[in-house]
């Protein structure tokens, strides 16, 4: 077993019983994580960990005040964070919505250890692997938008010097590496230039 599977996490937990907060807290002190907030209240949930940013969130849908569903929805659109929902069984027909948001497992009470710290382990992979597409399609996203500005930027240099497709695009490069910038930059200064600025 990998030491990243048993380190200690700083965790946030929001459960509306009392009971179960209690039995939870205590589970989660065997595996010796850190519990820092143990709340009823979403709204407390979701200030603190917007201002704490946590390793792990933990919430029940039901709590005092909101649906903890949609606190870790609103604590994700922020800043995501890895959620675990702990379920009853009277609330299982929303599992389904809390995993195509921002929660990454769910587990239905009650809870015990060796259920709880798998289910640790899992949300954070699944959470990691959420984020590496999520970078991706960021990634591919910003290449799309950069092809589209050098694409109009080397209209603007075709139309105003008489070159080429080829001779202005060229002529992208040899001005980007003049001023030591990505040619994508060169372009959007050229493109949002009023009146058109082509050296």
């Amino acid at each position: 077993m990998s030491n990243h599977y048993l380190a200690p996490r700083r965790i946030h937990f929001a459960h509306g019983s009392s009971k179960s907060r209690k039995v939870i807290s205590a589970i989660l002190d065997a595996l010796d994580h850190r519990v820092e907030l143990v709340t009823e209240s979403g709204d407390t949930l979701i200030q603190r960990a917007l201002n704490d940013h946590p390793d792990l969130i933990i919430a029940a849908p039901r709590l005092s005040d909101m649906d903890g569903i949609e606190a870790m929805i609103r604590i994700g659109e922020t800043h995501p964070i890895p959620g675990i929902i702990i379920a009853s069984t009277d609330d299982l027909d929303q599992v389904e919505r809390a995993m195509e948001d921002h929660v990454m497992a769910y587990l239905v009470e009650p809870i015990t250890v060796d259920t709880l710290r798998p289910a640790i382990y899992l949300a954070e992979r699944r959470f990691k692997h959420f984020q590496s597409l999520t970078d991706r399609i960021e990634s591919l996203q910003t290449q799309l938008e950069d092809r589209k500005v050098i694409e109009r930027a080397k209209g603007l240099v075709m139309k105003a010097k008489g070159m080429t497709e080829s001779e202005a695009h060229r002529f992208l490069q040899s001005l980007a590496k003049q001023q030591r910038k990505k040619i994508a930059e060169v372009a959007t200064v050229m493109c949002d230039s009023e009146p058109i600025d082509v050296p």
